[in-house]
């Protein structure tokens, strides 16, 4: 017996159905934290402007780990929350704003931070530098320790947050348990990254790691330059594979570890937590 066209046409609609939820879906798991919420949070400045961060926390879990993550180029990611809960932000193809929903889980959270407010720029590499930098960190730390009072606070920078992450992490030797220099600023020239020349790594009190693609195409960002610093008594990720399109000192190349961030991750967490970790991502 032959099937009318209307049940034809009803069977299409609903596989036609399926596979655009299906796909929305894929499309959700991969672009959204699994079971989890963000918020913008806006910790007040002693010079009565403010410093906000993104908190990404997955729902009703105590993070052991919190990373508190700079992203690169200028920092200034103007986060802000409309009333029906939605973020905008800018940087979204940073590594670590792409790294957030890989990271968060029942043992992490992340704490994206923005440039303060009396700083429309962004952060300049001389500001990532100063004390006043360190001053509105202290802050921020300790909003996350209300909220998160036996975690544990690790220091993660990339590209040009790495300045961030080297002179935060001597200046508050008491706040990280862990610091983190990805595609590090380890070949500074004139004028860029200036502050990170002759930079002392071994004043950095915590355990530190670096990552770095090996086909890092940065002029400011050579593999070999960041292996002879993590030669000085630091941890090293060495990371190949993965795809590289545009500008080499950006997000999408080896640079950002594009195509990589799963693996990558999986390493980050593997040697915050302790567990055997990694020493090569291909």
């Amino acid at each position: 017996m032959k099937s009318s066209p209307t049940a034809v046409n009803a069977t299409g609609r609903r596989l036609v159905s399926l596979v655009v939820t299906f796909c929305l879906a894929l499309f959700m798991w991969h672009h959204t934290p699994a079971c989890a919420s963000e918020q913008v949070v806006s910790v007040p400045l002693e010079n009565g402007g403010s410093i906000a961060y993104l908190l990404t926390q997955k729902d009703g879990s105590q993070p052991a780990w919190v990373l508190v993550m700079f992203p690169g180029g200028d920092g200034a990611m103007e986060l802000a929350q409309a009333g029906d809960g939605t973020i905008s932000m800018r940087l979204k193809n940073n590594f670590l704003v792409r790294a957030r929903s890989l990271l968060t889980d029942d043992h992490f959270a992340t704490a994206l931070v923005d440039a303060p407010s009396d700083q429309p720029g962004g952060y300049s590499d001389s500001f990532r530098a100063s004390s006043r930098h360190a001053q509105d960190v202290v802050r921020l730390a300790a909003d996350l320790r209300t909220r998160f009072p036996t975690a544990r606070l690790v220091l993660v920078g990339t590209s040009r947050g790495t300045i961030s992450s080297a002179y935060l992490g001597r200046a508050l030797p008491d706040t990280w348990d862990a610091v983190i220099h990805t595609s590090t600023l380890s070949s500074p020239a004139r004028g860029q990254a200036l502050p990170l020349v002759g930079f002392n790594y071994g004043e950095i009190h915590a355990r530190q790691l670096f990552v770095h693609h090996v086909d890092d195409g940065c002029f400011l960002c050579s593999f070999s330059a960041a292996k002879s610093i993590a030669d000085n008594g630091h941890d090293l990720i060495a990371v190949r594979g993965g795809s590289a399109r545009g500008n080499p000192c950006e997000a999408m190349g080896h640079h950002g570890f594009y195509g990589q961030d799963e693996a990558v991750v999986a390493a980050l967490k593997a040697w915050i937590s302790g567990a055997d970790w990694p020493k090569e991502v291909d």
